[in-house]
């Protein structure tokens, strides 16, 4: 493949992009500006990817596999943890923009998606195995919380695949119900384990919890995705949700989806305070809830994934 020139100004990300171009056989090299990157074209590189924005109708694209190919790029800003979002967006332009040129264009397209699957499993396997420490502790406060985060991530997901989501989001709201309630490690175990109605400072505790998970998973390097799904899981439709009293479509899909599969499990397990009810209980309360704390759209999907039709009982939940 022929040398891909990319354009990164900032010095992390630049690294990183090398870094992952070399271990997956690709040879990137990169420049730190769009200025930099017009005086290396003429010199060799073939296919030219960047963040340049609007700046990038001024380089000449490529007809027929003739001269510079570009891989455009929304401009993305912030910190170096957007490098995940960028290596993405990468892997994606180049499946796109350099495998109709190759010479092998079906092994070539194999080769990227394949690279693209392995990146994405090596990075949710790494969220998992940091965040273990903290699960291990929350687990051994409050032994609930595994179970139920593992029912709440296969729910999502057969809800999401109800609702007609891609491949990739699917696979993100698993992770996220596997995630999302890591906050919790910040509330108090009596708090936790309680089993009459919490007071007012109980309350206001566990409601900051999507707010200390959504920190937690910001400094991992997972997909954005997961972060709004951890800090926006408990917001409602109606906009008298937490913690920032989103509404409607404003609320990240994802977490719409969350918050349907959370409650459901929530409900159709024994809880410090009451004991489970049984699927056909928690459709009408679901169902009730519609266009007030659920999208009414994601409890249309809840409704034809047939939660209780998945391989496990539900006993317990956080």
């Amino acid at each position: 493949m022929s040398t891909i020139l990319a354009v990164e100004s900032i010095g992390e990300v630049a690294d990183w992009l090398r870094d992952r171009g070399a271990s997956l056989g690709l040879d990137v090299e990169v420049r730190g500006d769009l200025g930099e990157a017009r005086e290396r074209l003429g010199t060799g590189p073939r296919y030219l990817a960047g963040y340049f924005g609007r700046e990038v109708e001024q380089i000449p694209r490529d007809s027929g596999g003739k001269g510079t190919a570009v891989i455009p790029f929304t401009q993305l800003w912030g910190s170096p943890e957007d490098r995940i979002r960028r290596w993405d967006l990468f892997l994606r332009g180049v499946r796109r923009r350099v495998a109709p040129f190759g010479d092998n264009i079906d092994s070539l397209g194999r080769w990227v998606d394949a690279r693209f699957e392995e990146d994405l499993h090596a990075r949710h396997r790494e969220l998992i195995e940091r965040l273990g420490p903290v699960f291990s502790d929350l687990e051994r406060r409050d032994p609930t919380v595994p179970d139920h985060s593992f029912r709440v991530g296969i729910y999502a997901a057969r809800i999401g695949e109800s609702l007609g989501l891609p491949p990739l989001q699917i696979r993100l709201l698993q992770l996220g119900g596997w995630v999302h309630d890591v906050g919790k490690i910040r509330i108090r175990t009596r708090t936790l384990r309680k089993r009459g109605a919490l007071d007012p400072d109980e309350k206001r505790s566990m409601r900051f919890h999507p707010v200390w998970g959504s920190e937690m998973v910001e400094e991992q390097p997972v997909e954005r995705e997961v972060f709004w799904m951890v800090r926006h899981h408990h917001e409602r439709y109606d906009g008298d949700g937490y913690p920032e009293f989103l509404r409607g479509e404003n609320i990240p899909i994802l977490a719409r989806v969350l918050a349907v599969a959370d409650s459901y499990d929530a409900i159709t397990s024994d809880r410090p305070y009451r004991c489970a009810s049984d699927h056909r209980a928690a459709v009408r309360e679901i169902l009730s809830s519609a266009g007030g704390q659920f999208d009414p759209a994601v409890v249309q999907s809840f409704l034809t994934a047939r939660l209780d039709r998945v391989p496990f009982r539900s006993t317990s939940a956080a």
